[in-house]
């Protein structure tokens, strides 16, 4: 078996590991298969590349550091999670607009835009929302944390609504996948406490460093220099 089967059959085992372990509090197993998640994903993308994008490898340094910090548990852990995951999404940002493609104005783009647009500000506007009553600066730097993902998200969609390619495909379902989980994060933590929020978030945010790998991986030749992040 080719090391990169190898490397995606343990990033799947890991991720449905830590997974139930998240779910049914079993810190242990947690403990043990949630930080190698990101390394088991690492080894799958060396066995495809011969140069490493660093904005890749900076990507899953910072969101690893992101998931150490949660294994932690703080007290007001979103603060802690925040610096680490907004350079993660400024990252993704970078590399969507590098790989960027000539967008024609005609009428159904520019609505397909602003219909996208209009949903990312209604979604930005819901989250600041649940910190109206905090007295700290938390609501600001939550609004420029969501900044990013509107960025993110409606860079990856402007990219896709030009051109259907893979590489577009899965830098879509990797914005997807991480605004969904952050989102998600901060309505379980601080709206609803609904179980499968926290499981739709922890499942999201696993699946979107394998989406942000195969979009890195299938970037086409003329769009190559991506591998000057």
């Amino acid at each position: 078996m080719k090391i990169t089967k190898i490397a995606l059959l343990l990033f799947f085992l890991f991720s449905i590991a830590a997974t139930v372990a998240n779910f049914m509090h079993w810190d242990g197993l947690k403990l043990f298969s949630f930080p190698l998640i990101i390394p088991s994903i690492i080894f799958y993308y060396l066995g495809h590349v011969k140069k490493v994008s660093l904005l890749l490898a900076f990507f899953l340094f910072f969101c690893f550091v992101g998931d150490a910090v949660s294994l932690m548990d703080f007290d007001q852990e979103l603060i802690y999670l925040l610096g680490p995951f907004f350079m993660a999404n400024i990252l993704i940002s970078i590399m969507a607009w590098k790989v960027r493609e000539r967008f024609r104005w005609d009428v159904f783009n520019v609505f397909s835009l602003a219909i996208i647009v209009a949903f990312l500000l209604y979604l930005w506007k819901m989250v600041v929302s649940f910190f109206e009553n905090d007295k700290s600066n938390m609501p600001i730097y939550v609004g420029v944390f969501g900044v990013t993902l509107v960025v993110m998200n409606l860079l990856s969609s402007f990219n896709i609504i030009w051109r259907m390619r893979m590489s577009n495909l899965y830098l879509l379902l990797a914005t997807i996948t991480i605004l969904v989980s952050q989102v998600f994060y901060v309505m379980y933590n601080y709206e609803f406490k609904l179980v499968v929020l926290d499981i739709i978030h922890f499942i999201c945010q696993n699946l979107s460093y394998l989406f942000i790998v195969l979009f890195v991986i299938h970037i086409p030749d003329d769009k190559i220099r991506i591998g000057k992040l």
